[in-house]
C-alpha cells in the first residue's frame, strides 16, 4: 500500500526512524547519518510512503514544492518553481515487494501526484550510486551539475520529466 501524506507528526517521526535505518545499512557516511535522515523540510514536505502487508515501512520519498529548496544550498541554479518541485530522502529497505520494484512503485505514485497538481517535472540531487543505476534501467533524466559531495557522498542534481517517467 502506498500513502501520500501532508505533514503528520508520528508518521514523519515513523519515516525519520526507517530512513536511519536504511541509511545506516546502505554504506553511506555514518557521521553524515542525522544530516541524511532529517532536516526542517520535513515538516513541510509531502510524503509518499510505501508499507507492507503489516504496515511497515519499506520505502519512502518527499516532495518539496514552493519558493525554498534543500538544493537551493547547494547549487545556484534557476529551478521552475512554479511547475516543478524537489524529490528528495528516497529510502528503501528491499529492491521488491509482491513482484514490484519498490523504488518504481514510489516515484510512480509520486509523479502521479505532481501531474494532478499541474507540475511537469521534479529535481532531484542523486547520490552516485542511484544515478548509474537510474542509467543502468534507462531512465529518462537530465543531469544538470557535475558532482559534489554536500554529505561525504558524490551527488548530482538531476531533472525528470513526471510524464516521462509515469509512461516509463
Amino acid at each position: 500500500m502506498i500513502k501520500i501524506s501532508e505533514f503528520d507528526p508520528q508518521l514523519v517521526a515513523d519515516i525519520v526512524k526507517f530512513r536511519r535505518e536504511t541509511y545506516a545499512n546502505s554504506g553511506r557516511d555514518p557521521s553524515q547519518l542525522d544530516q541524511w535522515s532529517a532536516d526542517g523540510f520535513d515538516q513541510r514536505a509531502t510524503h509518499v510512503v510505501m508499507f507492507n502487508e503489516e504496515g511497515k515501512i519499506i520505502g519512502t520519498v518527499r516532495i518539496i514544492a514552493g519558493e525554498e529548496w534543500t538544493i537551493d544550498d547547494y547549487y545556484d541554479f534557476k529551478y521552475d518553481k512554479v511547475n516543478g518541485v524537489e524529490f528528495g530522502r528516497l529510502a528503501i529497505s528491499q529492491p521488491s515487494h509482491n513482484g514490484k520494484r519498490v523504488l518504481a512503485e514510489l516515484i510512480k505514485a509520486a509523479c502521479r501526484h505532481c501531474a494532478e497538481r499541474g507540475q511537469t517535472h521534479f529535481y532531484g540531487f542523486v547520490v552516485a550510486r542511484l544515478r548509474k543505476e537510474l542509467e543502468r534501467l534507462r531512465v529518462p533524466f537530465e543531469v544538470l551539475s557535475p558532482a559534489v559531495a554536500p554529505m561525504n557522498e558524490d551527488s548530482y542534481l538531476v531533472r525528470f520529466s513526471v510524464e516521462e517517467l509515469i509512461r516509463f
